[in-house]
C-alpha cells in the first residue's frame, strides 16, 4: 500500500488532485484509516491514475473520464477520443483562417495600408422591418460558444418539421456593459410563416419597426466599427433607442473562407 504522499510521487499529481478525485469518486483510495483518516493507495491503482492522467492529456473531461472507467466501455472511450478528434479538427481549420487573416493583414501593411484603418464605405440607413415568426435561444453564454447555441435553434428546428426562412440573427440583451465570456444573447432564426405559434415557448413573433442599419464586411472581431458608426448616427440625428440591437449574419464561417468575407448587418431598433 502507498500513501497519499508516495501515491502523488509516483503518479507525479498533487495530493490535492488525489483528494478531489476521492471528493468525486474518481479515484477512491484502496484505503481509509478510520482514526487518523490517512489515505492508501494499492499497487493496482497505479495504472488507474496513468489511465486518468493520460485522459486528461488528450482533453477529455473528468466527467467523461469517471463515465469510462465506471463502465470499463471501450465504445464510449472511442466515441470520446472521436469527438475530442472533431473537436481538434475545428481548432485547426480556425487556426488556418486565422493564420490567412493574419497574412492578408501583412499584405496590407507591406503595401502602405494603416494599422488602425477604418472601414470608409460603412453607410447608415433608415429600414422598417416586418415582423418575423423565430425559433429562438436566449442564453448567458460566452461569445466564442455562440455557434453551440446557433446549432441547438437548427436542431429545434427540425424536430419541428420547420425550415429556415431567413439568415441567423443574435439579439445582445445585455444592459449595462457587455461581458464577452457572460453575454447576454438571444439566436434566433426565421421558420415559415406558417408555424404554430402556440406549439412551444420556443417559437415567438421577432418584432418588426424602424432600425437604424449598416451592413459590414469583415471579421466579427470588427464589428465594434458598424456598431460605433450606427450608434454616432442615432445620436447626430436626433433618434432614441427603442430596443435590444442585434445582428443578422447574411453569410458567415460556414459559406466563406476567410473571416475578411464574412458580411453582417448591424441593427439598432429606434424611435424619434
Amino acid at each position: 500500500m502507498y500513501t497519499i504522499g508516495q501515491f502523488s510521487k509516483i503518479g507525479r499529481v498533487s495530493t490535492k488532485t488525489l483528494r478531489y478525485y476521492d471528493d468525486i469518486e474518481l479515484l477512491k483510495p484502496a484505503y481509509v484509516d478510520r482514526t487518523t483518516q490517512y489515505r492508501y493507495y494499492s499497487y493496482e491503482q497505479v495504472l488507474q491514475l496513468l489511465s486518468i492522467t493520460e485522459l486528461k492529456e488528450y482533453g477529455l473531461k473528468l466527467e467523461e473520464i469517471k463515465a469510462i472507467m465506471d463502465k470499463q466501455d471501450v465504445d464510449l472511450l472511442k466515441k470520446f477520443l472521436n469527438n475530442k478528434i472533431t473537436e481538434i479538427d475545428k481548432e485547426v481549420q480556425n487556426s488556418l483562417k486565422l493564420k490567412h487573416s493574419i497574412e492578408k493583414k501583412i499584405k496590407k501593411i507591406e503595401s502602405g495600408g494603416n494599422i488602425m484603418e477604418a472601414k470608409k464605405d460603412l453607410k447608415v440607413e433608415l429600414k422598417e422591418r416586418q415582423p418575423l415568426v423565430v425559433i429562438s435561444r436566449r442564453t448567458i453564454t460566452s461569445m466564442s460558444n455562440i455557434s453551440s447555441v446557433i446549432g441547438k435553434v437548427f436542431e429545434d428546428i427540425f424536430k419541428m418539421n420547420l425550415k429556415p426562412a431567413g439568415s441567423v440573427m443574435t439579439v445582445y440583451h445585455d444592459k449595462q456593459e457587455f461581458d464577452v465570456e457572460n453575454a447576454d444573447c438571444e439566436i434566433c432564426v426565421p421558420v415559415n410563416s406558417n408555424a404554430n405559434m402556440e406549439k412551444t415557448e420556443k417559437i415567438k413573433e421577432f418584432a418588426g419597426g424602424l432600425v437604424a442599419t449598416t451592413t459590414f464586411v469583415g471579421p466579427y472581431s470588427r464589428l465594434g466599427e458598424a456598431y460605433a458608426k450606427v450608434t454616432k448616427w442615432i445620436e447626430d440625428n436626433g433618434y432614441k433607442y427603442a430596443g435590444a440591437p442585434f445582428d443578422i449574419y447574411l453569410n458567415g464561417p460556414q459559406s466563406v473562407k476567410s473571416p475578411e468575407e464574412f458580411v453582417t448587418e448591424v441593427c439598432f431598433p429606434i424611435s424619434k
